[in-house]
């Protein structure tokens, strides 16, 4: 009684979103910590370096002029709206790790509430939708491989692709609702977008017939209602099988031009490699899937991951308690298909790439990049099964605080896996976030600048070494047309002894606040004693620390140093050995 009158208040609901929002986010944003991966390491620094020394207009004109070569069929592949495009100004959110991880976040919150919001309209109960928004935040796998998990890579491209069609859904109701052509408009056009921002696109028809059923109550209204969005996708899927023919025309040698590489996407119908993918892809889409393969376990928790999990779960578990209203058993099941579809078809894609067939691809450990909206299915799909469950409950007579202990019961497992997630990621990533850091901070700081043509090798190994990668990192990070290559690969190569090589390195400390940069100059394939030795240390190190190293002699240094707050370069004298510079407290 006392839980239904609090319900009934005007502020209950405004506050449980909003302890959702903030506390979702909180969680969420653990992704900040962790270093670019994948095809991240590369286009990440070109994309930026390119905003960074174009013009306004010219990015824009160029721009335009990537949208021509789309739309005029010269790619194998029709994608003018992927997020981020080569060059575009979306490129400015690519500026450090915590601003593009939450320019990613952004994108996924945005879908989060949107797909509240088409939830509560399709199903006509705003309180449900409510419910959705603090139940979605929990569906994601954030404790994941990096470099294929779009919470972290790929400039939100799947977020980005599921926005337009979450506004198609809203819009094509909106139509049902009021008669005027211009909804219909706008939620084929948002189709188009959709397809032609990433290929998932194609499978999101299906969750909008599905919610639009679930709408009217009647099949034949939801497939009217769908029309307008197919005949968006079908526009799309001209231009892309245009975009193919032209390219193997070009191949062929009828028409001129370069020919696009597009086997990846190119579909295998292989059916045991397609069921077993298809399995693999549908399970990274559950929260806890990656980390109870990998038998993950969180390292040290912090009082921030129990804080998130109780306000998150606890949220989540206000919304459902507070539901006066359920769905009735047909809707229930329209919501659940339609998250299950949301589910199955990206991932279904995905099976059909001969490029994640391959054997060493099927890994039930992780994923890629489109379980992060794959979760949202998930969490449709969950939501169904948390409203049969509560009517299920009410129909019942319980001893007294026998809910309420229920209800705990939910909340509690609910934390535990925020909580565990949170906690497991900071553990996996921190050091590798730390160091990519501080070795950007380096560069920044001018680490390199005086190599000129000398080669300079890496400790910090981009994108696995390639040598393209590695030069992207001087070129975005300090400004410089650098000859770098990884220590790592340097290592295996031929070089004569007395080859002069600059080796730019980091050293982590006991602390965040302990992580240094250095350069120095050393000679042939194991540069490990260096002269005219430089450190960095970045702006946030802690006063009165003490410097320790190790000369080529044996003997070890102590050196007090005073940091200033913005930064401090502090130049070795003598033969100094790469691997003892560290940072430690007074």
């Amino acid at each position: 009684m006392k839980l239904q009158k609090i319900t009934k208040k005007r502020w209950f609901w405004p506050l449980v979103c909003a302890v959702s929002v903030v506390f979702g986010w909180w969680y969420l944003s653990i992704v900040t910590c962790a270093p670019l991966g994948g095809d991240d390491e590369l286009i990440n620094l070109q994309n930026y370096y390119y905003i960074t020394h174009t013009t306004f207009g010219q990015s824009v004109l160029d721009y335009l002029g990537d949208l021509w070569a789309q739309f005029s069929l010269q790619n194998g592949r029709f994608r003018p709206f992927s997020s981020p495009p080569v060059r575009g100004l979306t490129s400015w959110f690519l500026g450090d790790l915590v601003g593009y991880r939450l320019y990613i976040l952004a994108w996924t919150y945005a879908d989060i509430v949107l797909t509240a919001w088409l939830v509560g309209k399709a199903s006509r109960n705003k309180k449900l939708g409510i419910a959705c928004l603090c139940l979605l935040p929990m569906m994601f796998s954030v404790w994941q491989d990096s470099t294929g998990n779009s919470l972290y890579s790929y400039g939100a491209l799947v977020q980005s692709t599921l926005l337009p069609a979450l506004v198609a859904g809203l819009a094509v109701l909106r139509w049902q609702d009021t008669g005027h052509k211009r909804w219909a408009v706008l939620a084929g056009y948002c189709m188009f977008q959709c397809c032609a921002t990433f290929e998932i696109g194609f499978t999101y028809i299906v969750p909008i017939f599905g919610l639009a059923w679930l709408y009217t109550d009647k099949a034949r209204d939801a497939l009217r209602l769908s029309i307008p969005a197919l005949l968006g996708e079908c526009v799309t899927l001209a231009f892309n099988m245009g975009a193919r023919l032209v390219n193997t025309l070009r191949a062929a040698g009828i028409l001129e031009g370069s020919v696009s590489q597009i086997e990846g996407i190119s579909p295998n119908f292989d059916l045991p490699a397609i069921l077993r993918t298809w399995a693999m892809q549908m399970s990274a889409g559950f929260p806890l899937n990656a980390m109870l393969f990998g038998k993950m376990r969180p390292g040290k928790i912090y009082p921030v991951d129990v804080l998130c999990g109780v306000m998150v779960a606890g949220a989540a578990v206000a919304a459902l308690a507070a539901l006066d209203k359920l769905p009735n058993k047909k809707q229930n099941l329209l919501l659940f298909l339609s998250g299950l579809a949301m589910l199955s078809a990206p991932a279904l894609l995905i099976g059909l790439s001969p490029k994640y067939q391959q054997p060493g691809q099927v890994d039930w450990r992780h994923g890629y990049i489109p379980q992060t909206v794959e979760s949202f299915g998930v969490g449709l799909m969950a939501l169904a099964v948390l409203v049969m469950l509560l009517r299920r409950a009410r129909g019942k007579s319980w001893r007294p605080g026998g809910r309420a202990v229920l209800y705990g019961l939910l909340a509690v497992c609910m934390a535990g896996s925020v909580v565990w997630q949170r906690a497991a990621t900071r553990s996996a990533y921190d050091q590798g976030g730390r160091a990519y850091t501080v070795f950007g901070d380096g560069v920044a700081a001018g680490l390199a600048a005086d190599c000129g043509d000398t080669p300079v090798v890496t400790d910090y190994m981009i994108w696995g070494g390639h040598e393209v990668a590695e030069n992207a990192f001087f070129l975005r990070y300090g400004d410089l047309d650098a000859d770098a290559h990884a220590l790592q690969v340097w290592r295996t190569e031929d070089h004569a002894d007395d080859e002069a090589v600059y080796r730019v390195g980091f050293t982590l400390g006991q602390g965040r606040h302990y992580d240094i940069a250095w350069c120095g100059l050393g000679h042939g394939a194991d540069p490990d004693v260096l002269t005219d030795v430089e450190v960095w240390l970045p702006a946030g190190t802690f006063l009165y620390d003490v410097l320790y190293y190790t000369t080529a002699d044996g003997e070890e240094v102590r050196r007090e140093v005073y940091p200033d707050k913005n930064g401090t370069m502090i130049t070795l004298d003598g033969e100094i050995l790469a691997d003892s510079i560290q940072l430690a407290a007074h």
